[in-house]
């Protein structure tokens, strides 16, 4: 799959976020997406995903191009988002939450070897499976919400900050699945706080500005950017 988006402008109200995004994410890459707070990243992956509309712009999903789609066919087209901040169903245990991000599957005898799976890449999600995801820890809230999001068997995964506030060996775990996801041909548009691992495991990277696309290239050629490592590796 190949995911292009075009000219897009997205916003809230009267405040328009994004002012004429042009990027592409490709079937079996890592693509990253950085830029300081405020400057769009979240608001590119809402639009993505459908939740907020285009005021202009297209997006292009394996050759078709479209304007205006829901959500669920999002989804159901092999797009799936990981939001900021998990966003579990808190009261629901982690089994159901599963279930739940198979909820366009309901008919699909492989479900259940795909929780299986989920466990798998995520052994301590079988050891709570019966325990309410409100009373996990962050980072396991975190691996919950990447696992719920595979249940869909999504072709192209949007994740959203997966690192924010988790301990360095949770992030490393997380960073080790997202790698292995990659390699089993997933896309991944990665928005991440940490942005030295991002451009370095990115085929390719976009810098984003005030609502704009600032620079763009190879992960690892940003990686070396002067003006990136300055503003955005803190050296």
């Amino acid at each position: 799959m190949r995911l292009r988006v075009e000219n897009l402008h997205a916003g809230y109200g009267k405040i328009e976020v994004l002012k004429g995004i042009t990027l592409e994410v490709s079937e079996g890459k890592i693509t990253a997406l950085i830029g300081s707070n405020g400057a769009g990243k979240s608001t590119t992956l809402m639009a993505i995903s459908g939740i907020l509309p285009f005021r202009e712009g297209s997006m292009d999903i394996d050759g078709r191009r479209i304007k205006r789609i829901r959500p669920d066919e999002i989804v159901s087209s092999g797009i799936v988002q990981v939001p900021e901040g998990r966003r579990v169903f808190r009261g629901l245990t982690v089994l159901e939450n599963l279930q739940l991000g198979a909820f366009l599957r309901q008919k699909d005898r492989a479900v259940k070897e795909d929780i299986e799976r989920a466990y798998r890449l995520f052994p301590i999600l079988s050891k709570r499976r019966k325990q309410e995801a409100g009373t996990l820890s962050g980072g396991e809230q975190q691996m919950l919400a990447i696992a719920r999001a595979l249940m869909a068997r999504p072709k192209i995964l949007l994740l959203d900050e997966p690192s924010l506030g988790l301990a360095p060996l949770v992030v490393e775990k997380i960073f080790d699945v997202l790698l292995k996801i990659q390699a089993e041909g997933v896309g991944i548009l990665l928005v991440e706080q940490n942005a030295h691992w991002a451009l370095d495991a990115a085929a390719r990277a976009y810098v984003i500005e005030t609502g704009k696309i600032a620079l763009e290239g190879r992960g690892r050629e940003l990686l070396m950017s002067d003006q990136v490592r300055s503003a955005y590796l803190g050296e």
